[in-house]
This record gives structure tokens, C-alpha cells and sequence, in this order.
């Protein structure tokens, strides 16, 4: 996705949600700490302005994965989706990988500003749209690319979060065994 639309688009969200006067305050989340755990009812959504968090699940193995990482400007809204939307326990935990700042909207306030604010609702339709884009362009990535392929697209479209994480994190998001990783990066 185009570097200044992702920006721009950003932007135009902090200025949609600067106007709400929404009942929360930005909130620090310390690392390590749970913006929400498995099977933890999912009430909230938030809105991160700094720092980066990760969502991971368990498989039917016992094996915890990780699933996405939220940082501005890319991917900005933490939220567990279909515990969110559908009002299910959570199958994911969210976790702060650095300190980070963050905006919460609980279920009702943001159900509030869907029904009666038509920028907002707009805003949050555009989001999901990319949302769905993205998540679209990872299945079609691990369907159709071998491992060394999306270890390259993944350095490549994302050099800064590349140098913040551990290599077992970036592994678990490819879906590939660290090692795998690590003879990759020995190899460039």
C-alpha cells in the first residue's frame, strides 16, 4: 500500500477520533502488559497512536502463534475482531511488545457513534476495507510463497518493525520455524 495514503489515511482517523470527545483518555500500556487475554469478553477496541502491540493464538497443537502486530501508522486499531463484532470470548491475546499509547472505545460508545455519526461510521468502513485487504494479501502470500519468499516481503515492506523484533516473533507471524529465520538472515 501507498506509504502517504497509509499516513494520510492515519492522520484522518486521529482528526475523526480528536473530534468525538470520546469518554476515554489515552491510556499507557506497559510492555508485556494484556490489552486483552484469551477468553476474556471482548469489550473494547482501541485506537494505538504509539508504540506496538501483538495478537497470538493457540493452536489445536498447544503451539502459540502470532498472528499480527499492530503499530501506527499501518495497523492501528487493536481489537480481537470476532470477539468484538460477534460479542464471543476472545481465541486471541493482545499484548503490548513496547510501551504504548492507546485510546480505548468500550462496545456501547462505539456502537453509539456508528448509529450517529456518519463520519465516523465512514471511517470505520474505509479501515475495515483495508483491514480485510491486508488480511486477504497475508493468506494469498502464505498460500502461494515458500518460506524464503515471505521472509523477504516481510523485511522488505516492513524495514523499521524488522529491527524492533525478536526473531522468534517474526518467525511465529511467517508461520516458519526460527531457524529457518536465522539461516535466511545468515545468508544476506
Amino acid at each position: 500500500m501507498d506509504k502517504n495514503k497509509v499516513i494520510s489515511r492515519y492522520k484522518l482517523t486521529l482528526d475523526v477520533i480528536d473530534s468525538l470527545h470520546l469518554k476515554n483518555k489515552p491510556v499507557l500500556l506497559k510492555k508485556g502488559e494484556s490489552f486483552i487475554d484469551y477468553g476474556e469478553k471482548t469489550k473494547r477496541i482501541g485506537i494505538l497512536l504509539d508504540g506496538l502491540l501483538y495478537a497470538t493464538y493457540i493452536s489445536d497443537s498447544g503451539t502459540e502463534w502470532v498472528s499480527r502486530f499492530f503499530f501506527p501508522p499501518n495497523n492501528f486499531i487493536v481489537s480481537n475482531h470476532e470477539g468484538f463484532y460477534l460479542g464471543k470470548n476472545s481465541t486471541e491475546c493482545i499484548r503490548a511488545y513496547e510501551d504504548s499509547k492507546l485510546i480505548y472505545i468500550d462496545k456501547e460508545e462505539f456502537k453509539k457513534l456508528l448509529d450517529n455519526n456518519r463520519q465516523f461510521e465512514r471511517t470505520v468502513r474505509v479501515l475495515a476495507e483495508e483491514s480485510y485487504i491486508q488480511s486477504m494479501t497475508r493468506v494469498h502470500s502464505f498460500q502461494s510463497m515458500n518460506a524464503e519468499k515471505r521472509i523477504r516481503k516481510f523485511f522488505t515492506d516492513n524495514p523499521e518493525l524488522g529491527k524492533k523484533l525478536q526473531r522468534q516473533h517474526i518467525a511465529s507471524y511467517l508461520g516458519i520455524h526460527r531457524n529457518i529465520l536465522t539461516r535466511f538472515l545468515y545468508k544476506i
